[in-house]
């Protein structure tokens, strides 16, 4: 069988989403293409007239020698869908000739590791921020042709985000919709999503949680969910949706697939949660923070939702129904049974 090469972009736009990839390396593994590069994405924040250096460290994790090359790659993201798109033909017009590599042919054997040394001098008149990819491929980067007639590149992408230190330098940071994917949820999880637009010309990251409780004016919350868990970044002019799962509950609802590939809802019965049965309205309060270079700055938002587990709420119904009915059977029949003892008696008395 022909050894395939896996397409990375994929893999990783889906981790980044919309400029940032969650943890410190990324890899393409499939058949005998296998590289580990770290660290990503590459996050810096340069003064103009700076010169630097920054080392990638790239490991061949396959089984024979790798002859590589490293490029910068245009990408843009979609604000709607959140999908990143990388340009693996275009050099970013906007860095023109100031980011340089020590080799930009290089060669990996298995099992090592080889330092690539990328070099940023940041122009005088360098703008506020900088986005794009470092794309690694094979140098001779002709597709290979699987068995399904499928041809296909083994390639793996670094994002580099690149804030420029200068006077006139803005973070600003806009919810724009904090809201549920539902009203009135039979059982949990909720899902609670937060979309942020990056109103600055610098790259922002922020933080937070989202606290669920039971009215807004509550002190003390229910449960507290992180918000940007995988400390992701926002690119100038973009708009991200984060999300975030409220499954503490007796009842919760999972997702799985079957043999045949069919979605199946499945409830779940926490009874070491009993005390957790949801029912009722709940409000979920955000308080995220960014910096915006001086201090720490709050946005935040608010949104209720219902959960209503009817089916819950309509078998406990049956069920007092059934039992209000037998206890009225036996206390009819006892009554009915005293009734008749007391006029047996009276008969014989009368008599």
């Amino acid at each position: 069988m022909k050894t395939r090469l896996l397409v990375l972009l994929a893999a990783i736009i889906g981790a980044i989403g919309w400029g940032v990839c969650v943890g410190n390396q990324v890899s393409a593994a499939d058949g005998e293409f296998n590289l580990q590069v770290s660290p990503s994405p590459l996050v810096l924040t340069l003064k103009p007239g700076e010169t630097t250096s920054q080392e990638l460290k790239i490991r061949n994790a396959g089984t024979q020698p790798e002859t590589l090359r490293i490029d910068p790659r245009s990408f843009s993201i979609d604000n709607m869908s959140g999908d990143v798109k990388v340009d693996d033909t275009k050099k970013p017009p906007e860095i023109g000739d100031w980011v340089s590599f020590s080799s930009q042919t290089f060669t990996v054997q298995p099992g090592e590791v080889f330092t690539e040394k990328v070099t940023f001098a940041i122009p005088e008149g360098a703008g506020f921020s900088y986005s794009f990819a470092f794309m690694i491929t094979r140098q001779n980067d002709a597709p290979t042709t699987t068995d399904s007639g499928r041809k296909i590149k083994g390639k793996v992408a670094i994002f580099a985000l690149i804030n420029i230190d200068k006077p006139g330098a803005t973070r600003k940071l806009n919810v724009v919709e904090f809201s549920t994917d539902q009203n009135v949820y039979e059982y949990l999880p909720a899902k609670i999503n937060v979309k942020l637009q990056n109103a600055g010309n610098t790259i922002v990251r922020p933080a937070g949680n989202i606290f669920v409780q039971r009215k807004g004016d509550d002190t003390t919350p229910i449960s507290t969910l992180p918000v940007n868990s995988g400390e992701g970044y926002i690119l100038p002019g973009s708009v991200r949706t984060l999300s975030a799962e409220w499954d503490d509950g007796f009842q919760v609802v999972h997702e799985s697939t079957d043999a045949a590939g069919n979605a199946q809802k499945n409830v779940e019965w926490n009874w070491s949660n009993l005390s957790h049965i949801r029912i009722g309205k709940y409000t979920a309060k955000l308080v995220a923070i960014y910096n915006d270079g001086q201090r720490d700055v709050p946005v935040m938002g608010e949104v209720t939702f219902w959960v209503f587990p009817w089916k819950l709420l309509l078998g406990v119904l049956v069920i007092v129904v059934l039992l209000g009915f037998g206890i009225w059977s036996v206390v009819s029949k006892v009554f009915g049974a005293s009734r008749k003892v007391k006029r047996t008696v009276s008969a014989k008395n009368r008599r």
